[in-house]
């Protein structure tokens, strides 16, 4: 008997003011494939963005396997099953290289394949070492398509596999290749839930889900693609700080961000000239510090490259959470605050490079998690964060007095 991988129950989800889905049930087993039909504007992505947890639900629950993943209560835990995702968005930053984002995607799944024979299917061949700034809409989109089928046909174990649009903007023969691949994974006993108005890959269904009615059609979908094995070899999941310190070295947002409001900062004090030896110790360790406030300020910079394709939302459905900077901003603030010392009073000290790099971290981190909790908003852009870093203001005159105590 096949086993249930997937369940919605009575769950409704809110888009703004209103109620786009209210009291919906789906239901996905092993070898499902569940094509979403209905208008633009019925629910079909939200309701694949509520399965991923990616959305709040105003009421029900979603179990992946038998494990409650998200529910109206705000409770959201870890998946215990493979879920790999396809957004409208390709959720991909642009600096990565076609080869590393799919070896990425697989390493979430714990495993990893050889994909030479897919990157030929979807004839990206010739551009699997290229960024995929550089590539076409149609080829950044076959490879958000591969990002979200690659892990399952890793996977030994049965997985849940969502695309929302997957055809979109595709060519002829990669939608042939796109069908064979769902077939394969359906033969395999995964489980696809399809939002798609693409003929072709209807009929790969074996159950349509008209919204917002959810009355479901079972179909017999079409024969097409093999049941060939795919060796496989263990790996380990690439954790969000790992990407996060990968990107930020090659695209150097670091130094345009926070490194240069530091200097820009300690630039300020220096242009002052040789005044610091009239302040007193509470005010030198100020404008020592100063700088290192300032990168922390800035917050991550991972958080704005990560919203161009909706990355964030990628990491936080196949990931423990969205890439961050990790240890970054807390070296950032140790070599700005030594620096700093140098340039203001001539000496070094370990305390104070301990104490920046602990404000530049901190706050930074606390930023970024300001503004990732906007990201469910429908213009998270349009709140602006930087208006309550004022506040910040206060903890550190505290800082300041308790140091100098």
């Amino acid at each position: 008997m096949a086993k249930t991988l997937l369940e919605a129950v009575n769950i409704e989800v809110r888009r703004g003011m209103g109620v786009v889905l209210s009291n919906h049930n789906l239901l996905a087993k092993q070898g499902d494939v569940v094509v979403l039909e209905g208008a633009n504007g019925s629910g079909k992505s939200t309701l694949i963005e509520a399965i991923a947890r990616l959305l709040p639900l105003e009421k029900g629950h979603v179990n992946h396997g038998e494990m409650l993943v998200v529910d109206h209560e705000g409770r959201r835990k870890p998946s215990p099953l493979n879920v790999s995702l396809a957004l409208q968005k390709n959720g991909a930053l642009g600096s990565e290289r076609v080869k590393e984002h799919l070896e990425i995607a697989m390493k979430m799944a714990g495993q990893s394949l050889d994909f030479s024979p897919f990157l030929d299917a979807f004839s990206l061949t010739h551009r699997a070492n290229d960024c995929i700034s550089n590539l076409s809409q149609g080829q950044a989109r076959k490879v958000a398509v591969l990002a979200a089928l690659l892990p399952a046909f890793a996977s030994s174990n049965p997985s849940i596999v969502l695309m929302d649009e997957p055809d979109a903007g595709l060519d002829e023969s990669s939608i042939e290749a796109l069908c064979g691949c769902i077939n394969e994974l359906r033969k395999a006993g995964h489980c696809l839930v399809i939002s798609t108005h693409d003929e072709r890959v209807k009929d790969c269904a074996t159950t349509k889900h008209h919204l917002p009615s959810g009355r479901n059609t079972p179909c017999e979908p079409q024969q097409k693609g093999d049941t060939s094995s795919h060796s496989t070899s263990p790996e380990s999941p690439v954790s969000p700080s790992r990407f996060g310190l990968t990107m930020q070295w090659r695209t150097l947002a670091w130094l345009n961000q926070n490194a240069m409001a530091a200097l820009l900062t300690l630039g300020i004090l220096m242009a002052m000239g040789p005044w610091t030896d009239s302040l007193t110790e509470l005010q030198q360790l100020g404008f020592i510090l100063a700088p290192a406030l300032a990168a922390g300020l800035c917050g991550d910079a991972m958080v704005a490259m990560c919203r161009e394709e909706r990355t964030n939302a990628w990491w936080r459905a196949v990931s423990t959470g969205p890439p961050h900077s990790g240890v970054l901003p807390f070296l950032l603030g140790a070599v700005v605050t030594m620096a700093s010392n140098f340039a203001l009073v001539s000496e070094f000290s370990a305390i104070n490079m301990f104490v920046g790099a602990l404000l530049t971290g901190i706050t930074s981190h606390v930023l970024r998690l300001a503004h990732q909790s906007t990201e469910r908003l429908a213009r998270p852009q349009a709140v602006f964060i930087g208006l309550l870093t004022p506040v910040l203001i206060l903890p550190y005159a505290l800082l300041l007095d308790m140091l100098t105590r």
